[in-house]
């Protein structure tokens, strides 16, 4: 059984962790055409609250990647999936990433605790039995929310939770989801849509039978994380997954050799195998664009100055939780992107610089502007203002 040992194994910088990381997660060399797939799958899924936004996240991982690639890979060839899934929000996973999240799934389940169920002026039995009642109604026919909420509802014979079950937060869905019953189909119109997984995917999707079955799932899901977020602390990990408890847990299900490093004074946790890779990664490459809600941003360690200073972590990590799309120089959170609407279609990339960057850094933007433009098919051009 793998142990973390102490004193740390090792000391690095954040810079080298986050040169490491960007590596691992294809954000330096991408994948070629066709790697969909294989990309999120490395990434133990992508962020999907936004949909438009988990294609950008793809696009900055895999060369000449387009929308449509995305859409087939979901609707067309069934190899993605949409649903809520780390933290309770919305992921892209592979099919075989949801198995296995359902079966790791059962520490996410809140509604089993009093204050939730008072909320919702439910018992547990209560909300058990909604959740087969969304099983129940789903096949592979794509039903809209209304569809099944109104299938549930005349099941249980409760309308009260009608109002409930609309909300675009997925109170009782996400739940659903995280037993295996329930993924989003295509989309009818502007209103989304779900399907049984089971029967959409041709392969059985069902919960872990025991705890013990459920923390080695969430051991596995562990080590692959750590695979490609080096360093992380083991509230980071909690953060990740959306409850430490069951991360400590977990680590002790993790079927590869971990060891303790410090970076910085934080102690993170890798491989054993890849101390080699963070005492010899270089941070210097070139500079990169990353997307609202990535998950390179997402996991990063909160007002480092090192990674991001204090005095900038609020124009990054938004209210409500909005994760703003980011400029990466040298494994550091160097400002941030959006895009500004012109005439006739034309747009520009606004770039805003936390700091004064090192020579040749805008020069580098460019093609990362061009190729956002190609995945949008549209014409945009770089613009940089000025520090401060």
């Amino acid at each position: 059984m793998p142990k973390t040992v102490a004193p740390p194994a090792h000391s690095t910088t954040w810079p080298q962790v986050l040169a490491l990381r960007l590596r691992r997660q294809g954000v330096i060399e991408r994948a070629s055409a066709g790697r969909l797939v294989d990309v999120v799958g490395r990434m133990v899924g992508l962020h999907a609250q936004v949909m438009s936004l988990a294609e950008l996240q793809a696009a900055a991982r895999v060369d000449g990647l387009r929308p449509a690639d995305v859409r087939a890979a979901l609707w067309e060839n069934r190899a993605l999936v949409k649903v809520w899934a780390f933290r309770q929000t919305l992921h892209l996973l592979t099919a075989g990433d949801l198995a296995e999240f359902v079966v790791a799934a059962r520490s996410l389940e809140r509604w089993h605790t009093p204050a939730w169920l008072r909320y919702f002026k439910m018992t547990e039995e209560g909300v058990a039995e909604v959740i087969d009642a969304i099983g129940d109604a789903l096949g592979d026919r794509p039903m809209t929310r209304v569809e099944v909420v109104d299938a549930v509802v005349e099941r249980v014979r409760r309308p009260h939770l009608r109002d409930d079950m609309l909300t675009g937060w997925g109170t009782f869905l996400g739940p659903a989801a995280q037993r295996g019953k329930l993924v989003f189909g295509p989309s009818e119109g502007r209103n989304v849509a779900f399907v049984d997984p089971s029967d959409w995917l041709g392969r059985r999707i069902v919960p872990a039978d025991n705890p013990r079955a459920a923390e080695q799932a969430r051991g596995r899901l562990i080590a692959r994380y750590l695979g490609v977020f080096p360093g992380s602390s083991r509230e980071m990990v909690g953060r990740w997954w959306g409850g430490r408890t069951a991360v400590t847990k977990a680590l002790q299900m993790v079927p590869v050799p971990l060891v303790e490093i410090d970076v910085e004074g934080t102690r993170g946790l890798v491989h054993a195998d890849d101390v080699a890779a963070l005492a010899s990664v270089v941070p210097e490459h070139a500079a990169r664009l990353l997307p609202g809600f990535d998950p390179f941003t997402n996991e990063l360690p909160r007002r480092v100055d090192r990674v991001l200073t204090p005095a900038d972590h609020n124009a990054v990590h938004r209210t409500a939780g909005w994760v703003t799309p980011v400029v990466v120089i040298d494994g550091r959170i160097g400002g941030t992107w959006e895009i500004e609407n012109g005439k006739a279609g034309a747009g520009s990339v606004i770039v805003r610089p936390f700091f004064r960057w090192r020579g040749g850094a805008r020069k580098e933007l460019e093609p990362e502007v061009d190729r956002i433009a190609a995945f949008l098919d549209r014409p945009l051009r770089l613009e940089v203002r000025s520090v401060g």
